[in-house]
């Protein structure tokens, strides 16, 4: 497995993250995975809460760049539950929760420069999801992240695992550190 690959255990299999680049220097990127503590309204708890990183900072000009996850099983029951500054997407099975989610395109763009961003710089599929930056310039770093959290069901309150993968890009860092 190289540095830009990462694979993260879950209550419902193994996700693969990875980045690509048509075109680019990626080889100091690295992807790393730590837990976080999210941040929740009173009453709220999730089992558990991982913040995935990756960080470039490329000696040339990058192209197409895509940071994504994937399932290395086949899972079903899902659906997207995006909302204000957040993108995720949730699988339920066998009475367990578990959500990804990423800062919007809106939020990406205010944070990296609208500029490097695809038209739709977040895609969602049926067995994953990923981060598209168009172009990004030499020499400035880049990290982007998501935020994988699980409960059991029924949560004790609506909503915790949505309020723990909405994560601001600056906590991430953090985190990973």
């Amino acid at each position: 497995m190289s540095q830009n690959e990462l694979v993260l255990k879950t209550i419902f299999g193994e996700l693969t993250f990875g980045v690509t680049a048509k075109n680019g220097d990626l080889s100091n990127g690295k992807i790393v995975s730590a837990k976080i503590e999210p941040m929740l309204p009173e009453g709220m708890e999730v089992e558990e809460s991982i913040a995935v990183l990756f960080r470039v900072n490329s000696s040339t000009e990058i192209h197409d760049l895509n940071f994504y996850f994937t399932w290395n099983n086949s899972i079903e029951d899902n659906g997207s539950c995006t909302g204000q500054g957040l993108d995720a997407w949730e699988w339920e099975k066998d009475n367990q929760l578990l959500l990804i989610g990423t800062e919007d395109g809106e939020w990406l763009g205010s944070r990296l420069g609208s500029k490097y961003l695809s038209q739709s710089p977040i895609t969602m599929g049926s067995n994953g999801f990923e981060i598209n930056i168009e172009k990004f310039p030499k020499d400035k770093e880049l990290s982007l992240h998501y935020v994988v959290s699980s409960n059991s069901l029924p949560e004790k309150e609506d909503c915790s695992c949505w309020f723990a993968v909405d994560v601001a890009h600056k906590r991430v860092l953090e985190a990973c550190e």
